[in-house]
């Protein structure tokens, strides 16, 4: 096992180091709360595009209407995850906005500390997971979209909480306990946002590296594979009676439209922009919810086909742009606290990104478990260069850099300020 030049023995008594060891995280933990509770009762809560979309669906299934749309059409345009979520919150404390909103306080801080224990599993070190976990914390738009009807507040600990259970180095719980949590937490993200499962080939490496052998590992992945399609099989058979298709939902081949289209950015544009445009009611009361969504996916890849060059120079721009640091203006007009919220926002990308690009120089000394890092980072970047940017879907990625600038700062910081055992290399 690798170990560091920082390496210090912690030499205080065993209960000292228990109480210190629970009273970080905990005050990390009490200030990401404070922060996104002052956040969600201060600042409005729009209910508007996706959110409204969101908002109907939950109230609506709350409602014994079904999985419904504003018009009252069953419908599975959008991920159906999140509805489904707010829908069982709503049924223990009654449909409202303000019930959302602590609902994705609560999402917030149970991010919050998977991030410390990934952190803890992947690295072994207090330092790197104190620094993750805080800038978590304190970081400007995971605190703001604690107010929005936004699935990104669910996604996020689904996917730390899809690498924290990879990372369980206990054997008896390999066995059965982590791969069916690992196949439920896969088949929840594949329900709220199916882009994040981007993050599989991070989660294999991390098996592998756990399961030691081809075998195991795949009997690893053969168990999370049966929990994954038990997880997600209500609501393929959901789809298949209402749609007559076995689908999560009808969004992919839009989304891959709006993303391969003769006249497509790196960002999303609506479809009245696009070269379907003069077709597409008529072809939506033609075909249908899910055929015109099949449709479009077969003309974005023909486009993808055809014009191979433009394809490929769209993806890169797609891949700059997904990481184009937070310069834009909101919506409307913007008072103090905003723009000052946003100077926040901006200056803690840019430094995030920074550290994590410098974490990139340790990778041959961390190769395993800043490896996996890379990887999430990667698949998740690849996945929107194939269908477009929208900057909100970059939050719930945002955990992952900060684990490399906590190994990044661990290693420039004084000695004596990392009092802990060395940094080590998962496996």
């Amino acid at each position: 096992m690798l170990t560091s030049r920082m390496e210090v023995p912690l030499a205080a008594p065993c209960g000292v180091s228990t109480v210190r060891r629970w009273a970080l995280p905990a005050a990390i933990l009490m200030l990401g709360a404070l922060l996104r509770t002052a956040c969600v009762i201060g600042m409005p809560s729009p209910l508007v595009s996706d959110y409204l979309d969101y908002w109907t669906l939950a109230t609506n299934l709350h409602a014994g209407h079904g999985l419904a749309n504003a018009e009252g059409k069953l419908t599975a345009f959008m991920s159906l995850g999140y509805p489904i979520f707010l829908a069982a919150v709503f049924s223990v404390v009654g449909p409202s906005v303000a019930a959302v909103k602590a609902a994705n306080v609560l999402l917030g801080v149970v991010s919050i500390f998977l991030l410390f224990s990934l952190a803890r599993r992947l690295f072994g070190s207090l330092f790197v997971a104190a620094v993750a976990a805080l800038l978590l914390a304190v970081y400007a738009e995971a605190i703001v979209y604690a107010a929005y009807v936004a699935k990104e507040n669910l996604l996020m600990p689904l996917m730390i909480g899809l690498l924290w259970i990879t990372a369980d180095r206990s054997v008896s719980r390999s066995t059965w306990i982590n791969p069916v949590a690992f196949g439920m937490v896969g088949g929840a993200i594949a329900m709220v946002g199916n882009a994040a499962l981007a993050l599989m080939p991070a989660a294999v490496f991390l098996i592998w590296l756990r399961q030691r052998s081809p075998g195991r590992t795949l009997r690893y992945l053969l168990i999370a594979a049966a929990a994954g399609a038990l997880t997600v099989a209500p609501l393929l058979v959901r789809n298949y009676t209402v749609f007559d298709a076995w689908v999560l939902n009808n969004n992919g081949g839009f989304n891959l439209y709006v993303g391969n289209n003769p006249e497509a950015t790196p960002y999303f544009i609506s479809i009245t922009e696009t070269p379907i445009a003069p077709r597409w009611e008529e072809l939506r009361k033609e075909l249908g919810e899910h055929g015109v969504n099949v449709l479009l996916r077969r003309l974005a890849v023909a486009h993808m086909i055809e014009d191979p060059g433009q394809t490929a120079v769209l993806m890169l721009r797609k891949a700059l742009a997904f990481w184009d640091p937070p310069m834009h203006a909101g919506a409307g007009d913007e008072g103090t606290m905003a723009r000052l919220v946003r100077i926040a926002w901006l200056v803690q990308f840019l430094a995030t990104g920074g550290l994590c690009l410098a974490s990139l120089t340790l990778l041959k000394r961390y190769p395993r478990s800043l490896g996996t890092v890379v990887l999430a980072i990667a698949g998740y970047t690849a996945v929107h260069m194939i269908f477009y940017v929208i900057y909100r879907y970059r939050l719930p990625i945002m955990p992952f850099l900060f684990l490399g600038a906590g190994v990044a700062l661990s290693t420039a910081v004084p000695r004596w300020l990392t009092v802990q055992p060395a940094i080590r290399d998962g496996g």
